[in-house]
């Protein structure tokens, strides 16, 4: 055995003296040189419509002469799993756009078919449609619901009557968009799927509806929406997040996580195991995690999508700020606002603003921070005896600071969220619209990535005798300040019929 181990060492020896004495010579040609093929001419980003004729053309330089190339178009989509489509096999695309609305790679190739080289260039495209970017106004005639759309500065009116489905029973209330929106498709063979939509959710007073966001078809009437239809279809409030979608119907509220074909089942039962309870119209809904105040037991409670029930929230522990109890607290709410969410130290933090009237019948500013179901209040502030924010008739938060904004007639005001008694100091009339005007509603829009108008702006809707305006006023460098120079007038953005109730933006199928 030794004998045969010394002649195998012997042999390994002589194969590595031999490679280390190699004199050889090796030419490495690189892959420009066996196939120099250059591709330019194409632009770095291409942004068009779903029926439009996209046409590009490359200059291929580098295989003059050659007879065995093949030319390759390709599209697919950005994200993981992207599914990739063959679109062309011409030098020169010319492509009729039919895919669905999203961010996608084009891809042109140039192969040589004897020798299997090629050569590949990749450029953005983005699809949309002409709902892709805009302004949605949700509107009524005081007794029907419509929407508006203002892109590039032309209104386009009556969205649901003209594209077949009719206004919508009621006053307006709110309309929401999400990315992929789960729906049942039935196909000619009558075998059914579940698919995924860009849908917008309309509710009114009266109604539920929820449209294809590339068309404006109806995806879902409102005995479609449920699996078995609330008693009382007054809808007050609704969202739709990346992983849920919430609804809250005459105080009962209703959580659908997006396994399901895009029903809700049956609503959410309370803290004590039962239907005995009236969830308020306003509230913290964020995507599996909702917390909101129940205008029966008079407590916040959180609800989550894995959970049949509401739970209430932990009173304040040993060592922590106490600002009185959460829970069965004899307090009535009056506004409940969502302000922002943070990911810190591995855990999620919901901000908010509430303002309640106390057991002493005083109006408090509660600075709300929700983490699980900790005790929820950071911040406790008196309102100032003569301020006008408990009569507010519109109301919105700034999203990073400590102020809020709302409204009486034409005026728009603003509140600075501190512990300063002294009105002054912490109300102001920021705009006085034009006489005849009434505000109906305000937002803070934050739109900065993957938009084509970036903004950090208050939008506000006004509406008149002459129909309804939408204004925007930007905040100076993203803080919490305008340009006091800029009027309503020169603030305009759009304008239309009927009388608005909401406001939603769109651009580049992102929504704010």
């Amino acid at each position: 055995m030794k004998k045969y181990i010394g002649i195998c060492c012997l042999l390994a020896i002589a194969f590595i003296a031999g490679c280390i004495d190699d004199r050889g010579n090796y030419d490495y040609v690189s892959s420009s040189e066996v196939f120099p093929v250059k591709i330019t001419g194409l632009d770095t980003t291409y942004n068009c419509l779903v029926g439009d004729v996209l046409r590009a053309t490359p200059t291929v330089t580098g295989v003059e002469g050659e007879n065995n190339l093949k030319y390759t178009w390709f599209v697919y989509e950005r994200h993981a799993y992207g599914k990739e489509d063959t679109v062309g096999h011409t030098k020169d695309l010319e492509w009729l756009v039919d895919v669905e609305v999203d961010s996608y790679y084009l891809m042109f190739e140039v192969r040589d078919t004897v020798r299997d080289l090629f050569v590949k260039k990749t450029v953005d495209l983005s699809v949309r449609t002409a709902y892709s970017t805009g302004w949605y106004v949700l509107e009524d005639d005081g007794t029907n619901t419509d929407v508006d759309m203002v892109a590039n500065g032309r209104t386009t009116e009556n969205l649901m009557t003209t594209f077949g489905s009719g206004r919508m029973e009621g006053k307006a209330v709110k309309m929401v968009y999400k990315d992929r929106h789960p729906q049942e498709v039935e196909s000619v063979d009558g075998k059914v799927s579940k698919e995924y939509k860009k849908a917008f959710s309309v509710i009114s007073e009266r109604d539920m509806r929820v449209y294809d966001a590339q068309n404006m078809s109806v995806l879902k009437f409102r005995e479609d929406c449920f699996y078995e239809m609330p008693v009382n279809l007054r809808p007050l409030n609704v969202a739709t997040e990346t992983l849920s979608d919430e609804i809250n119907v005459d105080g009962k509220f209703y959580l659908m996580s997006t396994g399901n074909v895009g029903k809700f089942g049956y609503p959410v039962m309370g803290a004590d195991g039962t239907e005995n309870y009236s969830i308020f119209r306003e509230g913290v809904l964020y995507s599996q995690y909702c917390y909101l105040w129940d205008e029966v037991s008079k407590s916040f409670v959180y609800a989550y999508t894995n959970n049949s029930k509401f739970t209430l929230l932990n009173e304040a522990g040993d060592g922590e700020a106490n600002y009185g109890t959460v829970s069965n607290t004899g307090c009535e709410m009056k506004r409940f606002q969502f302000r922002s969410y943070k990911y810190q130290d591995r855990k999620g933090r919901w901000m908010a603003y509430a303002l309640w009237l106390n057991r002493e019948r005083k109006y408090e500013i509660l600075d709300l921070m929700f983490v699980a179901t900790n005790y929820p209040i950071v911040g406790k502030y008196d309102l100032p005896a003569g301020s006008e924010l408990p009569e507010a008739e519109e109301i919105e938060v700034h999203k990073t600071e400590t102020k809020l904004f709302f409204s009486r007639g034409n005026r728009l005001y603003e509140h600075l969220v501190n512990a300063k008694t002294d009105l002054a100091s912490r109300e102001r009339v920021v705009y006085t619209f034009p006489a005849g005007e009434e505000i109906s509603c305000i937002r803070h829009l934050v739109a900065e990535k993957s938009v084509n108008e970036p903004m950090n702006r208050l939008v506000v809707l006004t509406n008149g005798a002459n129909g309804w305006k939408l204004y925007g006023f930007e905040f100076i460098n993203g803080g919490g300040e305008f340009d006091m120079t800029v009027t309503p007038e020169k603030a305009m953005i759009g304008q239309g019929e009927g009388n608005a109730r909401y406001v939603m933006r769109m651009d580049n199928n992102k929504t704010f």
